[in-house]
């Protein structure tokens, strides 16, 4: 069973709140081989962006705290993408059976940061891809594409 649009306004608040510091030069895009939110940051936009992560998230892990021991949701995210050193994973408390997860990767020697938001099942229930997408497309406010 899908969850009720209000049974996930802590997330989209979680949402509402990572975005404030997003510069308006920078624009979500929808990842369909991952099912999550994308976006590039650079510079000072990508410091100011990583401070609300911190204090919204309850886990924060780096690629060297994934074991069998986490999460399943940190299982399955490490699974599909690989840490790697620099590399964290935000994970919030679970909420209808799906966990807010935030992906933060640095690239082009720590001078861009690609991060992917993502509605991860948390291992009790199955979710459709399409919850991740029409939920984090209307709470981030994703443009569909342009043909």
């Amino acid at each position: 069973m899908s969850p009720k649009p209000d049974e996930l306004e802590p997330f989209k608040e979680i949402c509402r709140k990572i975005c404030l510091n997003i510069p308006t030069d920078c624009h979500w895009q929808w990842d369909d081989q991952r099912n999550m939110a994308m976006m590039v940051l650079g510079g000072d936009a990508a410091e100011l962006v990583f401070l609300p992560l911190i204090k919204e998230f309850r886990h924060h892990l780096d690629f060297s705290a994934v074991s069998q021991d986490s999460p399943s949701a940190c299982r399955s995210i490490n699974e599909q993408f690989g840490f790697m050193p620099g590399q964290v994973l935000f994970t919030s408390y679970p909420l209808c059976g799906l966990i807010l997860c935030v992906a933060w990767w640095p690239w082009g020697q720590e001078q861009k940061v690609s991060m992917r938001i993502g509605l991860i099942p948390d291992g009790r229930v199955a979710m459709p891809n399409e919850i991740a997408q029409q939920c984090l497309t209307h709470w981030l406010r994703i443009a569909a594409p342009t043909p």
